[in-house]
């Protein structure tokens, strides 16, 4: 409810989504629009209350009236829920605010201070908020900008900001400020003076850009040229000496500075011509500013003209807007220039044009070079006009220097002469895209500078090198850096402009690559589209550089990746995804390729993301459970994870019949899930997602492996109590002969753990027997494992190294296997009791190695134990104490009391034989801390005795 009481007070937002302040903060989530649009139009109400009729024509103008006047009703009624009772009042006739309810909105202050910069010109601590308020302006209501009823406030609130933003520009002086006032007013005079004499202070390259935009906007907006005045202030400001240069912010591009810094001094002499090409944003208008300063420091008169599209001003616009500056009076050249060239009554013919245009840069007192920027959207009569030009500065005194992009398909550059030189400019190597990011992000100066770097390698990757790209994520909306989903809005209108230029079967193929990522190749699109229909989209793609040129199909550029993904809605990605994970499947089935059914069953599961349905969701689920599985047993934990998620979801969402035949796949996708979590270090839900898997689960087998999932967490902590606990209710849970020895099999090695290996071995043998009965060999082999461990426990070492030899023929998989790594570490251990050292070290590093790729902290840890036990034996005390301190650092966070005391006790005898003695006490002191965090009295008797005696060679196995 709303924290304003009938006597107290009502804040109420109307700028953005229309909201009230609520005892939970702001609310601007409403029941209906209506309820919205009632509490705007009456907190508007100079007098805070309306006629029923008249809110009833305003709200509901197109209803008849009696119905108009029982939505009213409803409105106000739903109003009231979300601000409260006593507020808004109403009989028959008139709805109100109750007056003793003070009404508080962000419109009247921004009103009030708005009133307060006309009335005096705002202080310079002022002008941010000043900005600020003028930023948000046009957001009044802005979930009804089209209603008749807030088409009054509006234009009354924009008269108004349109005065402050004039009293800031005043006040503030600032280019940026009087920018502001040109978006009400686009050829305002007096604002266009502050913007050019701003952008000549930036440099004589700045004030020929601002000029650009000035012309094109006085001949979109006034068709004709800009005033005089305009034309005298800029080429006024071109004769001011420009204020010494800033230092350079050139990043990268080495070889093309260096081609440039050679041909600067032909240029200069005159008789040159040449152009910089390159796809858009990649550094050409930069690396040509660069160039055009060396040429003034030079004594050159340097006239920039500037392309843009579908120019207002006429195919030569840019080129008489350039010499016009220097011809201020009538001139037949440029006047033919200014009325669209060739074809007047005084009979210029193309060759004839280019000739007197030749002549007007003949006719400059100075050297003269002219720049043309953007030459792609140039009229194809300048295009043909600049080509002749390039032929005809042979020998003159002016050179021409042209600028382009490469990759605008339907807007190509002009052809140029041989004579003519060209610059290919290329994108930035990553190590220079990270340097220009830190500049521009401000690196040196961050408070956090690993996660500034974190920010910097996340624009590296998205802009591709490009600098127009990174420069515009950098400052992304509101000065923030763009790192995640987002795309800057300049970045986006431009790949978007792209986009409209291909045929829908090639936009087809486009997304299919963008989805299909590291995956899409030819074959794939030809599946999918068919050869020719996928050579042709292909050529297109490439012709409108889009695709990479390479063997595989990629977006030219990840940006464009996002806008292809970003513009496809839920119906179009399922149908993409659908149709790459039935082409994958093909491809799969054909190369026996696992890598492409695990991707097949990723796209399968997107496709029911993207749109879910009940018919998509159990192929969505067995697809991505079987895939998020393999993904583990790759040693993949994050990415597994997230697809036994959406699996998973995929299999909650599924009709009831089709569930039925999924739950055993379900059990085993939340016991996959769960030892991801373990993996990833999230012990909590591990244990929520193996709850999950025993409370869906139906079969003896599945209920036993859930149950001897938990019993496990407790065992990693060394909490082995609670872990036969769980194992004893397990065993009551169940009478299947399979399900109670795997139950039993950790049971006795739980009772092994605790030093009762007597007790544990007929348990452990008997669970064997059933496995290797039963042919289940991969439960044989871990039975065998605990059987061959309990044995050397009990000193039969022999016996215990012959079973683990067995262990390893039953676990009949490849060198990778989670569980050989195991019987390698424990074998070692066996073959140090049987004093073969060399051979021990070996199975053990050989078992750690593939244990790493896991990333299972516990088993990692106790290789390391029996690595240092070695390494003592060998003595070789140094290797011992590395191996158990990465043992102490593999535990840490995990709770294991017990195997922490052990490593420290070990630790303490180790550097005391060392000579180490004030490292032995630490030791010795953690050691005993450690017990006592365990409070388990068989770790206490354990350290206690190991300490005595000086010497944990042999500490009991894992």
């Amino acid at each position: 409810m709303a924290s304003a009481k009938a006597d107290g007070t009502l804040d109420v937002r109307l700028i953005g989504r229309v909201a009230v302040r609520t005892m939970a903060g702001w609310r601007d989530e409403w029941p209906r629009p209506a309820s919205r649009r009632l509490v705007a139009l009456l907190v508007l109400s100079p007098t805070r209350s309306a006629p029923r009729e008249v809110v009833a024509d305003r709200l509901f103008g197109h209803l008849p009236a009696d119905r108009a006047l029982r939505n009213v009703s409803k409105a106000l009624s739903l109003a009231r829920s979300v601000v409260g009772p006593g507020i808004f009042l109403g009989d028959s006739a008139t709805l109100w605010i109750a007056e003793s309810v003070e009404v508080r909105t962000d419109l009247a202050q921004d009103t009030e201070q708005a009133h307060r910069a006309l009335v005096s010109p705002p202080p310079p601590e002022g002008w941010a908020d000043l900005r600020a308020l003028l930023a948000r302006a046009d957001q009044l209501l802005s979930e009804d900008l089209y209603e008749d009823w807030a088409q009054d406030v509006r234009r009354d609130h924009e008269a108004l900001t349109r005065e402050a933003a004039l009293a800031l520009a005043h006040s503030s002086g600032l280019g940026t400020d009087w920018g502001r006032v040109l978006t009400h007013d686009p050829c305002d005079v007096e604002a266009w003076s502050a913007v050019l004499t701003a952008a000549a202070g930036r440099g004589p390259a700045e004030l020929d850009a601002a000029y650009a935009e000035c012309r094109l906007v006085h001949a979109q907006g006034l068709q004709g040229p800009p005033p005089a005045a305009l034309r005298r202030l800029t080429e006024g400001l071109r004769q001011v000496p420009s204020s010494p240069a800033e230092s350079d912010v050139t990043v990268g591009h080495e070889a093309e500075l260096r081609w440039i810094g050679n041909r600067v001094g032909v240029t200069a002499r005159g008789g040159d011509s040449w152009v910089v090409y390159g796809p858009a944003g990649i550094g050409k208008t930069h690396l040509l500013c660069r160039a055009t300063a060396s040429l003034r420091d030079q004594a050159c008169l340097v006239q920039w003209a500037t392309c843009v599209a579908a120019d207002a001003g006429g195919p030569f616009a840019p080129l008489s807007s350039a010499l016009r500056l220097a011809h201020t009076g009538s001139h037949p050249v440029v006047d033919v220039l200014e009325r669209g060239g060739s074809g007047g009554s005084q009979g210029w013919s193309a060759v004839r044009l280019a000739d007197d245009v030749a002549a007007v840069l003949d006719a400059y007192a100075e050297r003269l070079v002219l720049v043309v920027d953007d030459v792609h959207w140039a009229d194809p009569a300048l295009k043909s006009l600049l080509s002749r030009l390039c032929a005809l500065a042979s020998g003159r005194r002016w050179s021409l220097l042209m600028a382009g992009r490469s990759d605008e398909a339907d807007h190509p550059l002009p052809s140029v002469p041989s004579s003519t030189a060209s610059l290919r400019v290329t994108a930035l190597t990553p190590q220079e895209t990270a340097v220009l990011a830190r500049r521009l992000l401000g690196h040196d100066r961050a408070t956090d500078p690993v996660a500034s770097e974190s920010v910097v390698q996340a624009l590296v990757t998205r802009s591709g090198g490009n600098p127009f790209f990174l420069t515009e994520l950098a400052r992304g909306a509101g000065g923030a850096p763009l790192t995640g989903g987002d795309l800057p809005e300049r970045v986006h209108a431009l790949l978007r402009r792209r986009l409209s230029l291909i045929t829908t079967a090639s936009h087809h193929a486009l997304a299919l690559t963008a989805l299909a990522g590291e995956r899409a190749t030819v074959p794939l699109l030809a599946r999918v589209l068919g050869e020719q229909e996928a050579d042709r989209s292909v050529r297109e793609l490439r012709s409108h550089s889009l695709l990479s040129t390479t063997s595989a199909p990629r977006p030219v550029h990840p940006l464009l990746r996002e806008v292809v993904v970003a513009d496809l809605t839920a119906v179009q990605t399922c149908e993409v995804h659908d149709q790459l994970a039935r082409a994958l499947t093909g491809l799969a089935q054909e190369s026996d390729r696992r890598d492409l059914a695990d991707a097949a069953a990723g796209h399968a599961l997107s496709a029911y993301t993207a749109y879910p349905t009940s018919e998509r969701a159990p192929g969505a689920a067995a697809a991505g459970l079987a895939s998020g599985g393999r993904m583990l047993r790759s040693f993949t934990p994050e990415a597994a994870a997230n697809i036994l998620e959406e699996a998973l979801a995929a299999f909650a969402d599924s009709a009831a019949d089709d569930k039925a035949g999924l739950v055993p796949a379900a059990v085993g996708g939340w016991l996959d899930l769960g030892r991801c979590r373990l993996l990833l270090g999230d012990a909590e839900g591990a244990e929520r997602a193996f709850r999950a898997g025993l409370e869906l689960a139906e079969q003896p087998l599945d209920r036993a492996r859930c149950y001897r999932r938990l019993a496990a967490l407790h065992y990693r902590t060394g909490r082995m109590a609670e872990t036969a606990g769980v194992l004893e209710v397990a065993l009551m849970d169940t009478a299947d002969e399979l399900a109670r020895a795997l139950l039993e099999t950790e049971l006795g090695w739980t009772l092994h753990r605790r030093g009762r290996a007597s007790e544990a071995l007929p348990i452990l043998q008997r669970a064997t027997q059933v496995f290797e009965d039963g042919g289940s060999w991969d439960l044989a082999a871990w039975s065998l494992d605990y059987l061959a461990m309990t044995h050397v426990a009990l000193g039969d070492v022999d016996h215990g190294l012959a079973l683990l030899d067995r262990a390893l023929a039953r676990d009949g998989v490849s060198a990778d296997h989670y569980r050989r790594g195991v019987l390698l570490i424990h074998r070692g251990g066996v073959l140090r009791r049987l004093g073969r050292l060399e051979e021990a070290l070996g199975a053990v590093n050989e078992g750690i190695r593939i244990v790493r790729r896991t990333r299972d902290r516990y088993v990692l840890s106790v290789g390391c134990r029996i690595a240092a036990d070695i390494h003592e034996a060998e003595g070789d005390l140094s290797g011992a104490v590395s191996a158990r301190t990465e043992e102490l650092t593999l535990l840490r966070g995990t709770h294991n009391h017990r195997h922490v005391a052990m490593a420290h006790a070990h630790l303490a005898s180790l550097y005391r034989r060392q000579g180490r003695t004030q490292e032995s006490d630490r030791a010795t002191h953690a050691a005993r801390g450690a017990v006592e965090q365990s409070a388990d009295a068989d770790v206490a008797e354990a350290v206690a005795a190991l300490l005595d005696r000086g010497n944990t060679a042999g500490t009991p196995g894992s």
